[in-house]
């Protein structure tokens, strides 16, 4: 199959996922974001824990190639802190904007929009600016498995275990909280506030 094709059909399959778990409207990334509704958090830690347990089992049978990645200092930190901004501002990432838009709420189409200008313009100054942001601080191609010099099935299978008890954390913290603030209302009998005795 066509790699562009594979990766459309795989796009819209997760972008209907976003879109039918609640997690794609920017109210739901700002709660997350304020810790408030960790709902978006505990999707993505799913999608990627289940990721690391299809992607580097293939990768080990060869049908998959997982490369490292380039660790370029100045790029990952600009970029990181721009994406940052842009994320806080908007409420949107490029995925949960276009599972919004497609879900047909317009207000994603200015971060659409937005992401499309900005890639444009990356590109446009991308000569001018890769001496200061690509390389410098290249410290070249690495991957986790290499740098500990583990097995990267076995690096998948931990990496994803990990990711799963940090759920499970997530999810019990928020069920104490919900259920110490539904205690905190029931505390104060209804009706009581601002009578006198």
């Amino acid at each position: 199959m066509n790699v562009l094709l594979l990766g459309l059909i795989t796009g819209i399959a997760f972008g209907y996922i976003l879109y039918r778990a609640g997690v794609s409207s920017c109210g739901c990334i700002f709660d997350a974001l304020n810790l408030l509704n960790l709902k978006a958090v505990k999707l993505m830690l799913t999608a990627v824990a289940v990721g690391s347990l299809i992607v580097y089992p293939l990768s080990a049978l060869g049908v998959v190639e997982i490369g490292g990645k380039t660790l370029y200092v100045g790029g990952v930190l600009l970029g990181g802190l721009i994406f940052g901004i842009g994320f806080a501002f908007a409420g949107y990432c490029p995925g949960t904007a276009l599972a919004s838009l497609g879900g047909g709420r317009l207000d994603a189409l200015y971060t659409v929009i937005g992401g499309l200008f900005g890639a444009l313009a990356y590109s446009l100054v991308y000569d001018k600016i890769k001496p200061y942001l690509n390389d410098a601080w290249n410290f070249g191609q690495h991957s986790l498995p290499a740098a500990l010099g583990v097995n990267p099935v076995a690096m998948g299978i931990l990496f994803a275990g990990i990711l799963l008890v940090g759920l499970y954390a997530i999810d019990r913290w928020e069920k104490q909280r919900t259920q110490a603030a539904r205690t905190a209302e029931g505390a104060v009998p209804r009706g009581t506030v601002g009578t006198e005795s």
